[in-house]
């Protein structure tokens, strides 16, 4: 059968409403991270467990914090879509109540419609739909609610992986948009800069050594700055992120000590070792021209490492015909962003992301989803877990 009409087969089984209405029941329940509580939604997602016939089974490092996996089929090879149930606190600036979801003009507003509720909502469709469509299948696939992403993932896949959760694929509808997937993602290493002074009055500074003023010399540049190392060509330059500063004791004494945190996000091709010689090289230079700067590195307090799928993979390819053939344009690049499928290739998971975006409506007030995106995406998610099982 042909990929047209096996997408064919499983939007004729679709049922739209069925979706919207799990997805208005995901935003209802508020599962705002921190803490998360997304315990919340258990009923939910055992409901529309049940509905599609999965084994599920709940794995979970704190009972508030639970991932549910879904088991549906039996063999290899198996898929996983994962969607998360977790949502960043709603913030100001809302027109209505952010956990009152409501439907205008062909769009579905609220905190998580779009991140990460609605791929939810829209991945389960799919896969019920694809289960009502009779097609039959071989291997196993695996329907997630996963906790804890907006925080790092320490509740939800990074633990389900430890604990030994391995499918042989995986669709994570959690960045991109609708006409974008994302097949690698750039590594990311924060550390400090600590730059030493000498205290003095603030009324005579030309006695003392300042600390900022030092630090700026060397950080100024930074929106411009070329770290000269070779790299993978899908990716963009590597970036260097300002996003934190401290330091000074009063606005009268010249600050003797200053802390600048970074965020550096680096393609493949290149290591954090190299990130971090190539920023001491740059402080000596600024040491010969300056003997009073006194910058140094500080330990590295979060890393990511860059991870890009390889071209002759499965998962790419189906993702690339099944797209085509079904008419949805696609594109496939890189990202500066993190998802859990960086959590996931880099133990050995394919994982491609995905989302129904169009207009980068993530973490905003009166997030929004496009229905008819939800849809476009469930027929093509489940359209492409079944190229890969059948």
């Amino acid at each position: 059968m042909k990929i047209n009409e096996i997408a064919s087969k499983i939007n004729s089984n679709f049922d739209k409403q069925e979706m919207i209405d799990f997805l208005f029941s995901l935003i209802q329940t508020e599962t705002v991270n921190p803490p998360g509580d997304e315990y919340l939604l258990h009923d939910t997602i055992m409901k529309c467990m049940k509905e599609i016939g999965a084994e599920v089974q709940i794995i979970s490092k704190d009972e508030k914090r639970p991932n549910y996996i879904g088991k549906i089929g039996n063999g290899s090879p198996s898929v996983a879509i994962m969607s998360h149930m977790d949502v960043v606190p709603p913030g100001e600036g809302w027109t209505q109540h952010p956990f009152q979801p409501y439907e205008k003009d062909g769009k579905i507003y609220g905190r998580g419609a779009l991140d990460n509720k609605g791929s939810l909502a829209a991945s389960w469709a799919g896969i019920k739909a694809l289960i009502k469509s009779g097609l039959k299948f071989k291997g196993t696939i695996y329907f997630c609610a996963v906790s804890d992403e907006e925080m790092g993932s320490h509740f939800g896949v990074e633990y389900i992986v430890e604990k030994g959760f391995k499918p042989d694929y995986a669709i994570v509808p959690d960045s991109g948009s609708i006409d974008r997937a994302v097949i690698g993602e750039k590594g990311a290493v924060w550390f400090d800069l600590e730059s030493f002074g000498k205290q003095s009055h603030g009324s005579t500074p030309e006695l003392g050594i300042n600390a900022i003023i030092k630090v700026s010399k060397l950080i100024s540049d930074f929106e411009k700055f070329d770290f000269n190392l070779k790299y993978d060509s899908r990716f963009t330059p590597p970036t260097v992120n300002v996003g934190m500063i401290s330091g000074g004791n009063a606005p009268n004494i010249v600050a003797s000590r200053c802390k600048v945190t970074l965020d550096v996000r680096y393609p493949v091709g290149i290591s954090e070792n190299m990130i971090l010689k190539r920023m001491s090289e740059e402080i000596d230079i600024l040491k010969k021209k300056d003997k009073d700067i006194d910058i140094r590195i500080g330990e590295v307090t979060t890393r990511h490492y860059p991870h890009i799928i390889e071209q002759n993979s499965k998962l790419l390819d189906a993702f690339k015909k099944t797209a085509e053939e079904i008419g949805m344009p696609m594109e496939f690049e890189t990202s500066s962003g993190i998802t859990v499928a960086k959590i996931l290739n880099l133990n050995g998971i394919p994982a491609i992301a995905h989302s129904p975006d169009s207009d980068k409506a993530w973490h905003i007030s009166d997030e929004y989803v496009k229905i008819e995106n939800l849809e476009k995406c469930a027929v093509l998610w489940a359209s492409v877990i079944y190229q890969l099982v059948k």
